[in-house]
């Protein structure tokens, strides 16, 4: 019963067995056997441990159903009420990162679902204790996630109070990966009502994602060697084109990964004696480098509903850099081709 009772509430504490055993000056092992039922605290540790949990002793001792009712009841309970259980939380262990993250949380989600009815000195009060936590994370934690994590959600904790230059300001703080700033531009877009302004954001956000993501499917591949893991460089490639065609073809980025991985796909199927396929793929090979060369909109392409029709940001790449990837050995078997040709044709009469 008491074992079962104190996992619950150390759990619903935020708090790790090392966490209790530090507050109470016991080893953690104890803190252990006390859960497993292979052992029970000393008498005079009760109230310590009721208090650290927020609880009373009975409570404590309660039945394993009673102790079930009530973290339910916790779940149902109000902001507020929420709120003010953490708080006397925090009281018994101040620096403790669950429980701060966890008011930081109840915090935001507090000022954003009850903004029309919370008062303005309610409001102020709340961003101020959330100041505080904020930096009781920042000084006592070394963990760069919590670190970066209290700026998050301090950032969205004065969008919800309406302060967005104070959102801003904070959102300055998050690692430079400019998709985390896109996200959090588009959040504070969106809690203002500009729809349109968020919505481009997001779109940074995605592109810059994909970006990355691309750029690591590539590096993976780059990592096996040509020579005895082809085909395991070609189903990595084959997973990056099926992302590509999922999404749609129509940014940049994207069109440019592309390119990466339909030539080299192409290869694959020469070499498996599949020219027709290749044929396929070099038509996508070379349309895209077209559009990144020239700037050219395909009325007939792929629009994706997610990332934005962005052309005025094609920056060209060169002729000689297509040509050199047509130029590759693996497309021997198929150069003397009439369609091959044709593509040579073509790309020397871009400007």
């Amino acid at each position: 019963m008491f074992n079962d009772n104190f996992k619950k509430f150390r759990k619903l504490a935020g708090m790790t067995q090392e966490d209790v055993a530090n507050f109470l000056m016991v080893t953690p092992q104890a803190v252990s056997k006390w859960e497993t039922g292979n052992g029970t605290p000393d008498i005079s540790l009760l109230v310590p441990i009721a208090e650290l949990f927020g609880i009373s002793t009975d409570e404590l001792l309660e039945n394993t159903a009673k102790t079930d009712s009530f973290i339910a009841e916790t779940d149902c309970m109000s902001y507020e009420e929420r709120y003010s259980k953490y708080q006397i939380l925090l009281k018994y262990n101040p620096t403790n990162a669950e429980i701060l993250l966890k008011l930081l949380s109840i915090s935001t989600e507090w000022l954003h679902a009850e903004r029309s009815t919370l008062s303005k000195e309610k409001k102020n009060q709340i961003v101020s204790s959330a100041e505080d936590y904020s930096e009781r994370l920042r000084s006592k934690s070394d963990k760069v996630n919590t670190w970066t994590e209290s700026h998050g959600i301090m950032s969205d904790v004065y969008a919800s109070a309406e302060n967005f230059a104070a959102a801003k300001k904070e959102a300055e703080y998050l690692p430079s990966a400019r998709y985390t700033h896109a996200r959090i531009a588009g959040n504070i877009a969106h809690r203002e009502k500009e729809y349109e302004k968020s919505r481009d954001f997001y779109r940074k956000s995605v592109i810059d994602t994909l970006t990355y993501l691309f750029w690591d499917i590539e590096r993976i591949a780059g990592t096996y060697n040509p020579a005895t893991n082809r085909p395991m460089i070609d189903k990595i490639y084959q997973t990056e084109y099926d992302i590509i065609r999922a999404i749609g073809d129509d940014h940049p980025v994207i069109l440019h990964h592309l390119c990466n991985a339909s030539i080299r796909l192409a290869q694959r199927a020469v070499w498996d004696k599949d020219h027709e396929r290749a044929f396929e793929l070099l038509d996508e090979f070379v349309a895209a480098a077209k559009i990144l060369r020239c700037g050219n909109i395909d009325n007939t392409s792929e629009y994706s509903p997610i990332v934005s029709d962005d052309r005025a940001t094609v920056k060209p790449i060169s002729k000689e850099l297509i040509l050199c990837r047509l130029a590759w050995n693996a497309f021997n078997p198929i150069r003397k081709d009439p369609r091959f040709e044709k593509y040579i044709e073509e790309v020397n009469s871009w400007d």
